[in-house]
């Protein structure tokens, strides 16, 4: 019996804690007013839009706002999610939420373009994203009963990407920004380009769910779903000869962005235009950034969103927050560990209670003392928090590593004048990025177990001697590689 009274004593201790914490549909139901608006942007277009009012009307809140091409789900105002915001903590605090599908996808009129290039001189009815969240906004504050004035904007991945960009020349009433693996050049670093290196399997499996043409608003459209006819993703692409072979045989033209971007194999005006990078200026409010050092996806939008309205807005608050995680890893899960590797502690967690939640309620309500540094960065190995007040730190010190012969790698120079280390390289046996059979890209090869590969003869792996004191990588890594090939194509 002692045993039955204590089971049932912890039981309603954990119903209590959910309860508090916000999280599931009955909670949201009995806190919040769901209403569905199309908001008129300023060339006409109507976008769909579903706020979420706290019942009690007894204060001002602040609008959290996450504009999306993912669907704004459930439709219908009598349907409610499993949680509101970037955490259940936010349900709980009180906020009026306002979820968007972006122009052209779901439920929203117009056009959708793939990351829809920035105008830097818009004449009076021409659209950007940045217009399409000014004018958002300024319904916003003018027609929802109950807000104080202030609007703060969060999304994690593409919906980064038009948190970014919404806050380029920003409206007055936005005070907290968090582009959090902000999308923000699709050729240089972010998804489907690493420093220009395709990377086909992870855009070949993201367009063909989720790059097919939406032609009019619809609360049904699912993201289509792609048979591999195998498990084994290196056996399918390795089958596949050309890339207009994947469009003939697969994609058959209902992607457009595909059929366009392969056209597209340097860093043209194409790609060019979708580089968000340097129109980041005039961004007003306050700005955490936030991105996993094991994102296989976006970890360069983020470090470059900083670094760029860093250096075009000096009077900015802009903030970066760097952990151990995967993409998106920082937004559910305890964050205690990625793949194989502990960082003994619950990093995710951690963050979202004291960086991201914080943030917000100091520049949207003024609560709370915000003692955040610039950058909030996990250093893997000692695996703890550090905190700095410039990133990169201003105590870091540049050094060189050399590649030497015999597969050396070195911190001083080599003393010899020419050198070459060479492999035979078969375009029909490619390298493995990953030693598991999977259809696409896994998020864990970032810290997989690659040394299966160093077996081959044509990988060729470079090591130091043994390190005589600990060694803290902190910073941007800068390669210059000399090679030659008797390849036409590599």
């Amino acid at each position: 019996m002692l045993r039955q009274n204590i089971f049932l004593s912890t039981l309603a201790s954990l119903l209590i804690a959910s309860s508090a914490w916000g999280q599931g549909v009955d909670y949201i139901k009995a806190h919040y007013t769901k209403y569905e608006h199309r908001i008129e942007m300023r060339d006409g277009k109507r976008l769909f839009t579903s706020v979420y009012v706290p019942k009690d009307d007894s204060q001002a809140y602040p609008i959290l706002m996450k504009r999306t091409p993912y669907s704004v789900r459930p439709y219908g105002v009598d349907q409610y999610p499993e949680q509101l915001g970037p955490s259940p903590l936010f349900a709980k605090a009180g906020y009026i939420f306002v979820n968007q599908d972006v122009r052209g996808r779901w439920m929203s009129e117009g056009e959708f373009v793939q990351m829809r290039p920035h105008r830097a001189n818009k004449q009076s009815e021409e659209i950007d994203e940045s217009t399409d969240t000014w004018d958002t906004v300024e319904w916003l504050v003018k027609n929802i009963p109950g807000n104080n004035g202030k609007v703060g904007i969060a999304g994690i991945s593409y919906p980064g990407f038009y948190t970014a960009a919404g806050i380029i020349d920003s409206h007055p009433a936005i005070k907290a920004a968090s582009p959090q693996a902000p999308v923000n050049d699709w050729f240089a670093g972010d998804d489907w380009h690493h420093n220009g290196a395709f990377f086909l399997a992870h855009m070949f499996n993201w367009m063909s769910r989720n790059g097919r043409l939406r032609p009019e608003p619809t609360k049904n459209f699912p993201a289509a779903t792609f048979d591999y006819g195998t498990p084994d993703g290196y056996e399918f692409f390795r089958r596949i000869k050309t890339l207009g072979e994947i469009e003939e045989k697969y994609l058959k033209g209902a992607v457009p962005f595909w059929t366009e971007s392969i056209k597209h194999e340097a860093y043209d005006d194409f790609w060019k235009s979708r580089n968000i990078r340097p129109h980041l200026k005039g961004v007003k409010p306050a700005v955490m950034t936030v991105g996993g050092w094991f994102d296989a996806e976006n970890l360069f939008g983020a470090l470059e969103t900083y670094k760029y309205i860093e250096r075009n807005n000096p009077d900015t608050v802009n903030m970066l927050v760097m952990g151990p995680w995967r993409h998106g890893g920082w937004s559910s899960g305890d964050g205690a560990s990625f793949g194989d590797i502990p960082w003994n502690s619950n990093t995710s967690v951690f963050y979202r209670k004291e960086i991201e939640f914080p943030f917000f309620e100091f520049h949207l309500k003024g609560q709370g003392k915000l003692d955040h540094p610039e950058a909030w960065v996990f250093e893997t190995g000692t695996n703890q928090w550090r905190k700095h007040d410039h990133w990169p730190p201003r105590t870091a010190v540049p050094q060189s590593l050399f590649l030497r012969a015999d597969e050396r790698l070195a911190f001083d120079a080599p003393q010899e004048q020419q050198g070459v280390d060479e492999y035979v390289s078969d375009p029909s046996k490619p390298v493995p990025y990953m030693n598991v059979v999977a259809p696409g890209m896994k998020a864990e090869y970032l810290v997989a177990d690659q040394r299966f590969a160093s077996q081959r003869p044509d990988v060729l792996v470079y090591q130091t001697d043994v390190l005589e004191d600990d060694v803290t990588i902190v910073g941007p890594i800068e390669v210059n590689l000399h090679v030659s090939t008797s390849g036409t194509d590599s």
